[in-house]
């Protein structure tokens, strides 16, 4: 024993020692630090200057919610052809992929064997890892950006070639070449520049494009419409006939070029401008079909029958004209279509089975304002829509843009985390409303995005926010029934009812008061699905940021506004049931996942030397005496409350 401690205390014995011990302190720390970050992102980890190291899975994806809001925010300018092109996030289409970001984040020093981690915790004691922005663009909403660009900025478009009238004279239109942008390579171009950490002016790569067609084609087609235009055309029944002066068939004449496929040019005439003529002697030979509708009275819902009639067809029409230009006597029959039926006839909607109130939700909303114009004309558009078996109903596709022209007025958006007046704000009210009809009718959710910050207005949980093109508010009719949308509203409240079929139970609801209600309206038979939905209590609970200061040349020193209040974040989780019968040993679908609010600042109005950082310098003496307080006075940052507030945020109203 004497001679192993001796050896101890000889250099090489010391040092060996030392080292050892070092080393059994470094494993130490590492063994510590690996049972600290369980289920935590380890290490320094930014997300876009955002630092998410220490914080688990949900506070990441809350703390990535204002990493979203600033991405969606910022415009990015391209180099195309020459010329700068700015476009916004929105009109892209782009979504930020929270999960992506935060389960790549969490994979942070953790991908490999323990030897590799280790080597990576040492290496990376002091050093900070950037995880990049994951996201995407919508193909839809990408394509139509491309097809501005090609028209508004490069404008050098490429000609397949066609047949116009030029004074009533068929005029060739000859093929040229042209220029445009680049799709494969400039979405991706496009992409990772709204992607990027610090987005930088690029270039969109751009190509020639070489029309199909021939100089020889389009003479071909010029010759071809001379023909269809050259004496007046005739069109004869029993009893009755038609005569289309060459007036008339210079104005119905139209010429397509068909790119897809087979490349061709289409010389007709429009059935729409035949119809018109046609509208001048339906009344002596036709008796018009009238279509089923259905006929709502109160919660009941019945067919009204339709009836068939005979008329002429315009479709047919045309095309029989565009023959009858070729033959000997340019003669041909007049189109009746005997015993025509409705477009909508009884049958097909009988065919639907659409036969009760399946589920009704309302919301509610202070009166006369321009995000209730909104509300009504949107719920206007989607009123009396039918969504057959197995079909999927998507909200931006059936109203499209919301515009100025269409009777939608600017109203505040939530922007970045502030609110901005954008044509159509406040139609996520009608979105939300539409969406809890649906989850409380049972019908699945495709797609829905809520809200990034909570509104007492709307049910916890369960609602949805909407722009153009995205996010949009989807679901498919996934019975063996189809369904009618009915809204209705009034100068404070906004109704959706879905009208199906489900063994005659009715579930009825309502946002009120801060606080959201289901309730059983009709039992319904046997065969009914009871649909339970569940919001849990709040977890991830996180500060509001620091508040805001904008400046306001018209105040006062001391006189400070607050525009927008403080709100915590946090998550819920939402689970919905589905049962047979309401039995709970048959259960038919469950569906979780969970909603995460981002903490929302405060917003002050103050004078321009009193927002901090700033090099302005206050007068001396203020002509506005005030008592408020001073505006270097931050408010208070508390967590948010852990049940759900009853009354909605006084001063920030949501899209």
């Amino acid at each position: 024993m004497n001679r192993y401690l001796s050896w101890i205390r000889t250099p090489l014995g010391a040092l060996i020692t030392g080292v050892a011990g070092i080393l059994l302190l470094i494993l130490s720390a590492y063994g510590l630090t690996r049972l600290a970050s369980r289920g935590e992102v380890m290490g320094r980890v930014e997300v876009a200057d955002t630092q998410i190291g220490g914080l688990d899975e949900e506070q990441a994806l809350s703390a990535l919610l204002a990493v979203e809001d600033e991405y969606l925010a910022r415009p990015a300018v391209f180099n195309v052809d020459g010329k700068f092109a700015s476009i916004q996030p929105s009109e892209a289409g782009l979504e930020i992929n929270e999960q992506a970001i935060a389960d790549e984040a969490l994979l942070v020093g953790r991908d490999g064997n323990p030897l590799s981690e280790f080597a990576w915790w040492i290496s990376h004691i002091f050093d900070t890892v950037r995880v990049p922005v994951r996201g995407a663009v919508d193909d839809v909403a990408i394509e139509a950006v491309f097809d501005a660009w090609d028209a508004e900025v490069i404008a050098l478009p490429s000609s397949p070639g066609g047949v116009s009238l030029v004074d009533g004279v068929p005029t060739p239109e000859y093929p040229m070449v042209g220029t445009g942008v680049d799709r494969a390579a400039a979405r991706a171009v496009v992409e990772a520049n709204l992607l990027a950490l610090a987005p930088e002016s690029t270039s969109i790569p751009t190509t020639t494009i070489v029309p199909e067609l021939t100089n020889e084609d389009v003479d071909a087609a010029v010759d071809q419409a001379e023909a269809m235009l050259v004496e007046p055309i005739r069109l004869v029944s029993e009893d009755f006939e038609v005569v289309f002066t060459v007036d008339q068939l210079l104005e119905a004449f139209q010429s397509e070029t068909v790119t897809e496929s087979e490349p061709r040019i289409v010389n007709s005439f429009d059935p729409a401008v035949v119809d018109g003529y046609l509208n001048a002697i339906r009344d002596q030979v036709e008796a018009e079909p009238v279509n089923a509708f259905f006929d709502i009275e109160g919660d009941s819902i019945s067919i009204v029958p339709g009836s068939s009639g005979t008329r002429i067809d315009e479709a047919e029409t045309a095309l029989r004209m565009a023959n009858a230009a070729f033959t000997d006597g340019r003669e041909g029959v007049l189109p009746f279509v005997e015993a025509a039926a409705p477009e909508v006839t009884t049958e097909d909607l009988e065919a639907l089975n659409i036969n009760h109130l399946v589920a009704q939700f309302t919301t509610y909303y202070d009166c006369c304002q321009d995000r209730v114009v909104n509300i009504h004309r949107i719920a206007d558009e989607v009123d009396g829509a039918i969504v057959p078996s197995g079909q999927t109903f998507s909200l931006n596709d059936h109203v499209g843009p919301r515009t100025v022209e269409d009777g939608y007025l600017p109203a505040g958006t939530i922007i970045a985390g502030e609110v901005e007046d954008t044509v159509g704000g406040g139609v996520s009210q009608f979105t939300t409303t539409l969406y809890n009809a649906v989850f409380w009718g049972g019908y699945e959710d495709v797609e829905h995005k809520p809200h990034s910050y909570y509104f007492s207005r709307y049910p916890e949980g369960v609602e949805a926010t909407l722009n153009w093109r995205s996010p949009d508010l989807k679901f498919r009719n996934n019975t063996d029934y189809g369904i009618l949308i009915d809204t209705s509203y009034s100068d404070t409240s906004i109704t959706v009812r879905i009208f199906g079929e489900n063994d005659g139970r009715t579930l009825k609801g309502e946002q009120s008061d801060g606080r959201s209600r289901a309730w059983v309206d009709a039992e319904g038979g046997p065969s009914a699905l009871h649909v339970k939905g569940d919001v849990s209590d709040r977890f991830a609970l996180t500060d509001p940021p620091e508040p805001r200061y904008e400046p306001n040349p018209e105040f006062g020193v001391n006189q400070q506004d607050q525009t927008q209040t403080e709100l915590g974040g946090w998550s819920v989780t939402v689970t919905r049931r589905i049962l047979l019968g309401g039995d709970e040993n048959n259960v038919v679908d469950v569906q979780e996942w969970t909603v995460r609010y981002a903490p929302r600042f405060a917003v002050f109005e103050v004078h321009p030397c009193m927002v901090p950082g700033t090099s302005t310098a206050c007068p001396t003496t203020t002509t506005i005496p005030s008592t408020t307080v001073p505006p270097s006075t931050v408010p208070p940052t508390t967590a948010p409350p852990t049940t759900p507030p009853t009354t909605a945020p006084p001063t920030t109203p949501p899209a």
